[in-house]
């Protein structure tokens, strides 16, 4: 097993705390084991996100197309679809999900905690035929009963340059806390002229003292702020993140008044490679220079956007 990075994610659990997954990031294969491997190729900062849980880490039998692993109360997934299943991707993204689904169920971890989708192309297609639309409308049918916008958890979707879906789940035995933005509609309401069904997910997932900050990109309300412009982009992001962070201590923590938000991981997915370096000084900046952090080529999930942030935050 490799040695523990020096900024790890520590999940509410009992100690002693074990090394559920390591989050790697490149577009060639590999992974196995702890190592999971997420289809972005790395523009900067951190190559790994690592992830502890509770006593008894294990890897669970490999099946096809997916890569399990539990540790306490927690299990950590990832899903694959090859290329020639996710040509239609309403139907990739039902089929999924119901599979995803259905896995944590029967695994004794029935609640999501935190999603990543990343699958090619993902704004390819014109109006309700784009890629990403397709998607989240197989994803609803999928997941959609009665009140389940209560229960979303954290998510994000990013365009990789891999062919394929990959569908990466934390998930836990007890639930988690959704959180929204004060500065958003929730995604669940966004309105008709987005996509056919609204995108399921909520924008954080709180997690003991954990905040699980789903995809955060230049959105007010829910119109893109600041077209084309990644600079700008980027700015508003991180204003986005400071309310939700706010929202979240006003919220939970109240009564500690002391209170400061630590990150523990952040992801920087930047659509022009070319501008990776200065967005990630400039994040860096915004953020004060969290660790770690981690640059990746990815494509939002709309045409005008060109960053997107998410991350792990501690309340301390």
């Amino acid at each position: 097993m490799p040695p523990v990075s020096p900024h790890p994610i520590l999940l509410p659990a009992a100690p002693p705390a074990e090394l559920l997954a390591r989050l790697e990031f490149g577009r060639e294969a590999g992974g196995g084991g702890e190592r999971f491997r997420f289809p972005l190729q790395l523009l900067g900062g951190s190559p790994a996100e690592d992830w502890l849980g509770g006593a008894g880490a294990e890897t669970l039998p490999a099946e096809h197309g997916l890569q399990l692993r539990r540790s306490g109360d927690y299990l950590f997934g990832l899903l694959s679809l090859p290329e020639s299943q996710t040509v239609d991707m309403e139907r990739a993204g039902y089929l999924a999900y119901g599979r995803l689904l259905q896995l944590l169920r029967e695994r004794g971890y029935p609640h999501p905690l935190r999603l990543w989708n990343y699958f090619h192309e993902v704004t390819g297609g014109d109006g309700d035929e784009e890629r990403y639309r397709r998607f989240c409308v197989g994803r609803f049918e999928a997941i959609a009963t009665p009140g389940f916008e209560r229960q979303l958890p954290a998510a994000t979707v990013i365009g990789s340059f891999v062919p394929g879906l990959q569908i990466g789940f934390l998930a836990g035995r007890q639930p988690g806390l959704p959180v929204e933005n004060p500065r958003q509609v929730s995604a669940y309401r966004y309105p008709r002229e987005y996509s056919p069904r609204a995108p399921s997910f909520a924008r954080a997932t709180l997690l003991g003292r954990l905040l699980l900050v789903s995809g955060t990109a230049s959105v007010v309300g829910h119109a893109t702020q600041h077209p084309y412009d990644a600079p700008a982009q980027l700015r508003e992001t991180v204003a986005n993140l400071h309310a939700l962070l706010a929202h979240a201590r006003q919220q939970h923590f109240a009564g500690e008044p002391a209170l400061q938000w630590q990150s523990r991981a952040l992801r920087l997915y930047v659509r022009d490679a070319a501008q990776a370096p200065a967005l990630q000084a400039q994040a860096e900046a915004l953020l004060g220079t969290p660790l770690p952090l981690s640059v990746l080529h990815g494509e939002i999930c709309r045409r005008d956007l060109e960053v997107e942030i998410e991350g792990v935050f501690e309340a301390t």
